[in-house]
């Protein structure tokens, strides 16, 4: 019997590309899917029109003012007499949760009228939202077990399947072949909004490492003031780039790359590791509950990454860290196996088997 659900999420990349992947998939089951979530998660939407969308007005409450937490309180309290009149017209049979202060109020609603709610963390702590939420859901899809702050008492609803990637790249590690171009392939991923520091570092870096003789080639994220200064750099000094502030065809860039510098977003490493592509991990130092420094970290207990935090990124110290890596193809070699040990193919069927047991 065909369902009708309500995913909800959060405006950021971690948070709306799973969404937006779930989504997709039981829309292809015939199920009515339609998406809650803020201003900017609805923009990522434009690229789906086939797909219903409400916008609701959300603010976090954390680290503000007396003053705006009692606004962004009200606003909450607001939003979720807005979730309560979307939940009354479309009559859902799930909520579906995918983190993010956005997501809150909807999922919250649910519990008025007695609907099942499901969750799902990608990060190794458990995002403010979704702890909120814990009593009320009825699963916890987590990517990965080891959540640092999840409560003993809940531990019974978790459900461990990995990170809701899009099927093109799930699809993509089954045949995967290690990288052997003669060239050097730099990719740069400094998240949804991309990075300013590596737009300052990393192209004085790739230069340093030309002049040492290497064929070297770079595509690279970063914001959009940055972007003409940086072609303009590369161009100069003759190395060949691809400069973007958003490709949808991540995997085509991905699959061309023998290293990636990123920041430590989960669906980011999720997608790198599942591709089998060695990366240089440089969290994000003010991530709320510091999550990039803990997912970073997760991949690097494995052998499946190399660290370089922020206030250590400087000129120096990644020119070393990449020359010491391309010089020793080993290296990254070895890197490559242990990834190989730590990726799931089949979220989408555990996921959708467990839902059909909620509802």
């Amino acid at each position: 019997m065909k369902k009708k659900i309500i995913f909800t999420s959060g405006g950021t990349g971690g948070h709306i590309f799973p969404a937006i992947n779930l989504m997709k998939h039981f829309s292809l089951k015939g199920h009515k899917v339609i998406l809650v979530t803020d201003i900017k998660g609805n923009n990522f939407m434009k690229k789906y029109s086939e797909f219903q969308s409400y916008v609701i007005k959300a603010q976090t409450i954390t680290n503000k003012s007396f003053f705006k937490k009692i606004l962004s309180f009200l606003l909450v309290i607001y939003s979720i007499f807005q979730s309560i009149i979307i939940i009354r017209k479309e009559k859902p049979d799930l909520v579906f949760g995918f983190g993010g202060y956005a997501s809150f109020p909807i999922s919250a609603a649910s519990k008025f009228f007695k609907l099942p709610l499901a969750i799902y963390e990608n990060n190794i702590i458990l995002g403010r939202a979704n702890k909120f939420l814990l009593a009320t859901a009825k699963t916890v899809f987590v990517a990965k077990k080891i959540l640092i702050n999840f409560p003993e008492k809940y531990k019974n609803k978790v459900c461990e399947v990995g990170s809701v990637l899009s099927k093109e790249i799930i699809n993509y590690s089954e045949n995967i072949t290690n990288k052997k171009e003669k060239k050097i392939s730099i990719l740069v991923l400094g998240g949804s909004q991309g990075a300013k520091i590596f737009g300052e570092i990393v192209p004085k870096v790739i230069n340093k490492i030309k002049t040492k003789g290497y064929e070297i080639e770079i595509f690279q994220q970063c914001i959009a003031e940055q972007k003409n200064s940086i072609i303009e750099f590369y161009n100069k000094n003759n190395i060949k780039n691809y400069i973007f502030n958003f490709d949808k065809q991540v995997l085509k860039l991905i699959s061309s790359s023998d290293l990636a510098i990123t920041r430590c977003g989960a669906s980011t490493t999720a997608e790198l590791n599942h591709t089998l592509t060695p990366f240089i991990a440089v969290p994000l130092k003010n991530s709320t509950d510091n999550h990039q420094l803990l997912n970073a970290k997760y991949y690097k207990d494995m052998g499946c990454c190399l660290i370089l935090e922020e206030e250590n990124f400087t000129e120096e110290n990644l020119f070393n860290l990449i020359i010491e890596n391309i010089e020793d193809k080993n290296k990254l070699e070895n890197i490559r196996k242990n990834m190989k040990k730590n990726y799931y193919k089949n979220v989408y069927g555990d996921i959708e088997n467990q839902i059909k047991k909620i509802i």
